[in-house]
């Protein structure tokens, strides 16, 4: 007589004869369920599992936990298998995983009444040159939600300054507007106002790349400026950009150039890179 066991995903298995079947008991085991919460490269896992008297975490990076619910803070930016073993009293262990990923971080914060943060920003730095004008530094960070930029001008500095961001988001040179201030860019994306008065809009390049023509659009919220402060001659001030907001800024990179003028448009400030420079290309493949 050929005796075959089936197994239910109800947790119950039946054992087949040639007469009939026969119930044989077997313990459920306790559904596996987290959450979490990420505050940059730190996870507060939530641990929602029921059935279980203990867990053992195993994070993905070489470190593991036998707390319910640990915090846990990853060493930088990749992708890690986070598991979750929850066994019960009778010491029936399940498990769960989910793929956890993790993007770069910025240190920087602008909400926290200072510019002190720009001093771990040691790259995408921009030193001016004798073309600068007022421009003396520009520096550029990002996270997966924001694009982060410094600046420092020569005073006396005049808030009502009209400032034109030129981006070109898309990396490439055969669309966008041709601009002498910046040459090998196309730019698609103009944002142009007195920034540190609250006018800023946004511009979308149309027709000819020779052609200075852009449409406006109507996006709210699409910038923050920070802290803004005076020290040494120099006037700072620190913003963001929403990446969500403007097309092109999910990319890998974008190339950039500012330039500064007064508020007739009538005298040129400065620019930075340098007037003629290359816009400054900011690679967000991270």
């Amino acid at each position: 007589m050929n005796i075959t066991k089936c197994i239910f995903y109800t947790g119950c298995a039946l054992l087949l004869t040639a007469s009939g079947c026969q119930k044989e008991s077997v313990e459920p085991g306790p559904d596996i369920f987290f959450s979490l919460e990420r505050a940059g490269n730190t996870i507060q896992f939530k641990n929602q599992t029921t059935g279980a008297t203990s867990y053992k975490w195993d994070l993905g990076d070489g470190t593991t936990s036998t707390e319910e619910s640990p915090m846990h803070t990853y060493p930088g930016k990749g992708k890690y298998v986070v598991t979750l073993y929850a066994t019960t009293g009778s010491g029936k262990t399940v498990e769960g995983s989910t793929v956890l990923r993790i993007d770069k971080t910025s240190p920087v914060k602008l909400d926290d009444n200072t510019l002190d943060d720009w001093a771990e920003v040691t790259q995408n730095v921009v030193e001016s040159g004798a073309g600068g004008g007022i421009f003396k530094r520009a520096k550029y960070d990002y996270d997966s939600e924001n694009i982060y930029i410094y600046l420092e001008m020569s005073t006396p500095f005049s808030p009502e300054t009209i400032f034109d961001f030129y981006l070109d988001t898309d990396n490439d040179a055969t669309t966008g507007l041709l601009t002498g201030y910046f040459p090998n860019g196309g730019y698609d994306v103009l944002l142009e106002g007195a920034l540190l008065t609250g006018w800023f809009d946004v511009f979308y390049h149309k027709g000819g790349q020779t052609d200075f023509s852009f449409d406006a659009q109507s996006i709210s919220e699409f910038y923050t400026v920070g802290h803004k402060m005076t020290a040494n001659g120099r006037y700072q001030f620190e913003m963001k950009l929403n990446r969500s907001k403007l097309k092109g800024l999910s990319g890998k990179g974008m190339r950039i150039g500012i330039t500064a003028t007064s508020s007739d448009w009538a005298i040129e400030y400065g620019t930075t890179p340098d007037k003629t420079t290359s816009g400054f290309f900011l690679n967000l493949d991270e």
